[in-house]
């Protein structure tokens, strides 16, 4: 190969702009790197005698740019301490990398909406043989160094699980929709009140309902035009959030449990009729 130019060899800050190359180590590099990348030519690379995958790989060169960087060579010992490292870094990809194509076919993008108890249960399922996967993997750098980076997957597959359960909750109807029909369902309740104690006479308690009933039509008008347009996201998160502390503290102990009596009840007459 030719010399790739002063800019390169000579510019500290150079990072692999390709103006600053010179021509002919481009011309070069375009027949060079269809030679090395030729099938024929490739052999499969194997560190501690097992096969490396591309993913692998990757953090095997992580790790050694790293250790490379600088004026001077690593000691052998830095080597070594850095191939153990890139070593258990591969196999925490791998392992996750296993978890994920599991858990897509579970629960991904395509896939109807999961309880969330049996997704919890195939969350277990797939964590513990990724983990599997990963304890059966030969790696370097001892029993120590192992359960260091098995905490790692077991935190990353964690935070990959709440994306999961965020997508998963996503595709339920009434939770997507939970804030407009709660906020519907107070502005029916309000008005409902409202009229009861205008009925028997009391004005001033009945002026506090429709003010309610007013505040709710306003965040339930607002929540609509942050949900169209994308402006103003913050009160949308606030009304969201304002909304599930509501359903999650008050609606759920009154509307399921009357829901589960209504069910009965008609169980009930089912069976009488037979």
């Amino acid at each position: 190969m030719p010399h790739p130019g002063l800019k390169v060899s000579q510019n500290p800050v150079f990072r692999g702009e390709l103006e600053d190359i010179d021509e002919q180590f481009k011309s070069n590099l375009k027949t060079l790197i269809p030679r090395l990348l030729d099938p024929n030519n490739l052999t499969v690379k194997s560190i501690n005698n097992e096969h490396v995958t591309c993913r692998e790989l990757l953090e095997y060169f992580k790790i050694y740019i790293t250790i490379f960087h600088g004026e001077n060579m690593p000691e052998p010992k830095s080597m070594l301490q850095a191939t153990a490292e890139a070593n258990n870094l591969a196999a925490v990809s791998s392992a996750k990398a296993f978890y994920v194509r599991q858990m897509e076919e579970i629960c991904g993008g395509d896939t109807p909406y999961m309880n969330t108890e049996a997704l919890e249960k195939e969350n277990l399922r797939c964590s513990n043989e990724a983990i599997l996967q990963f304890k059966n993997t030969r790696k370097m750098g001892g029993v120590e160094m192992s359960l260091m980076y098995l905490e790692k997957l077991d935190a990353e597959m964690a935070e990959q699980f709440q994306y999961f359960l965020r997508q998963n909750n996503s595709k339920n109807l009434f939770k997507s929709m939970r804030t407009p029909a709660v906020l519907v369902l107070l502005m029916i309740v309000d008005y409902f009140l409202q009229e009861v104690f205008q009925f028997v006479g009391l004005d001033s308690i009945a002026g506090i309902f429709t003010s309610l009933c007013f505040i709710v039509a306003i965040a339930l008008i607002s929540w609509c035009y942050v949900r169209y347009s994308g402006y103003g996201r913050e009160i949308g998160c606030v009304i969201d959030g304002a909304i599930n502390w509501t359903w999650e503290n008050l609606l759920s102990q009154v509307v399921l449990p009357a829901s589960h009596v209504g069910l009965q009840m008609a169980a009930n007459a089912t069976k009488k009729q037979n």
